[in-house]
């Protein structure tokens, strides 16, 4: 009797178990078949349930805002004017000039050499390098002469660090381009 007994609850619990899959499923079916218009069952089908797991949403990627820097010429010889006066090998230049060419700048500022006063010329050219500014001084003479490599480079080094004052340290620095008398720096900044 105890055998007969236990195929009773085994056939009950099945019986229960299908029919709380059934209870589940109906609704879903009938939710997707109303859906597609098709409201009727072919005998025999079986149903199964799917179980779909929502989709998480991801927040949005925050986009980085446009930066835009113009300069004219009489901003840039403001901005030069902080790192003046500046001696270097002996000769105090002063009173910086600067011009934006169409392939570069170009800086004029009084020489204060041993015998009196010259004239201290500067070409460069703003390039980017890894998303920040750096300078390439093409030319720089002094009362016509031609400077040293390394002179070149202290100069370089001056004007780079006047630049980067006036870019925040965040931005990436896409383009930089010129027209006479506009130098304009476009970047990215988180």
């Amino acid at each position: 009797m105890g055998g007969l007994i236990r195929i009773v609850l085994v056939f009950a619990f099945a019986g229960g178990a299908y029919a709380a899959l059934q209870s589940n499923v109906a609704p879903a079916a009938t939710a997707r078949a109303t859906a597609s218009g098709n409201t009727s069952t072919p005998a025999g089908t079986t149903r199964i349930a799917v179980s779909v797991p929502a989709t998480a949403t991801v927040p949005p990627r925050p986009t980085p805002a446009v930066f835009a820097l113009t300069m004219s010429d009489a901003d840039l010889t403001k901005a030069a004017a902080g790192s003046f006066p500046q001696t270097v090998n002996g000769v105090t230049v002063r009173e910086p000039n600067v011009s934006v060419e169409n392939a570069g700048v170009r800086l004029t500022a009084t020489a204060q050499i041993f015998f009196g006063t010259t004239q201290f010329v500067m070409t460069a050219t703003p390039v980017v390098t890894a998303g920040r500014i750096t300078v390439r001084v093409d030319t720089a003479t002094l009362a016509g002469f031609t400077l040293s490599d390394s002179t070149r480079a202290s100069i370089a080094d001056t004007v780079q660090g006047t630049i980067a004052t006036l870019i925040p340290s965040n931005v990436k620095v896409t383009t930089v381009s010129f027209a006479p008398g506009k130098l304009t720096v476009l970047g990215t900044q988180p």
